[in-house]
């Protein structure tokens, strides 16, 4: 009996340790840098327990900006200068870039021939935004034909993807951060096939988002891209009920991912 107190207390004190370390409100800034100036990019997420805002940093006079609800389940763009709004499920939106794809091929043909995915889990990362880490990495290689115009040119190409991660701290989902650290692998993941693979592995080896993603493209030429994607502060900063919602006033707009254009 005091053997089975002792192992309940023991979950309860564990339970309780872990709930303390995962609030329900908080905030994080994250930012994005590459080889080119185009790679830059930054912002905020404030969350609010299965929801969250992403903000971006506008220097463009272009202040949209992302409502996540439903646990990331669903992904809200309002774009207040056009003072329109267009809501999409969160996995699609993550893939709006190869979609966008898929939806150009009478124009572009792309046909798979081949592709790996592999994981490795490389034990204890770096602290991050003051958070310990664990570290995996995902390797993925494929050959493919890509053609236009009439003409086919085979593609030969890798991108390795590090991530380091907290799991005891399940950060909410930044479906703008999936978009950009998917880019390196838009074309193979036209078919859906490999889309649902690389998706099913990244699930198996990372919980929420990473603290931090390198992803390195390495192509047939030696040519190799760099891209760092990363959480620079965990913060207390808050999101009030009407900045979670759609301000009054504003038109739905329809949400073809084939034709949408989304600032990053």
């Amino acid at each position: 009996m005091r053997r089975s107190l002792a192992v309940l207390s023991a979950v309860a004190l564990g339970a309780a340790a872990l709930g303390a370390q995962q609030p329900s409100n908080y905030s994080y800034d994250f930012r994005a840098s590459g080889d080119h100036a185009s790679d830059g990019m930054q912002g905020t997420v404030r969350v609010s327990g299965g929801r969250a805002r992403v903000d971006m940093q506008d220097d463009h006079g272009d202040p949209q900006y992302m409502l996540i609800s439903a646990d990331g389940r669903e992904v809200t763009v309002v774009k207040p200068n056009d003072r329109t709004y267009t809501v999409f499920n969160g996995d699609d939106f993550a893939h709006i870039a190869s979609l966008g794809m898929r939806a150009a091929g009478k124009v572009v043909t792309m046909k798979l021939r081949d592709a790996t995915i592999e994981s490795t889990r490389l034990g204890k990362g770096e602290m991050i935004a003051g958070r310990p880490t664990q570290h995996v990495r995902m390797t993925e290689r494929w050959s493919m034909d890509v053609g236009a115009m009439g003409f086919t040119e085979p593609m030969n190409e890798s991108v390795e993807t590090e991530y380091y991660f907290d799991p005891s701290f399940r950060m909410a989902r930044n479906p703008l951060v999936e978009i950009v650290t998917s880019a390196m692998t838009i074309m193979p993941a036209t078919d859906p096939e490999f889309a649902a693979r690389e998706d099913s592995v990244r699930k198996t080896i990372v919980r929420g988002m990473p603290l931090r993603t390198v992803i390195t493209q390495h192509n047939e030429k030696g040519r190799t891209t760099r891209l760092v994607v990363e959480v620079t502060r965990i913060g207390t900063d808050r999101v009030t009920d009407a900045e979670l919602k759609v301000p009054s006033g504003y038109t739905k707009k329809d949400g073809d991912l084939g034709r949408f254009k989304v600032k990053l």
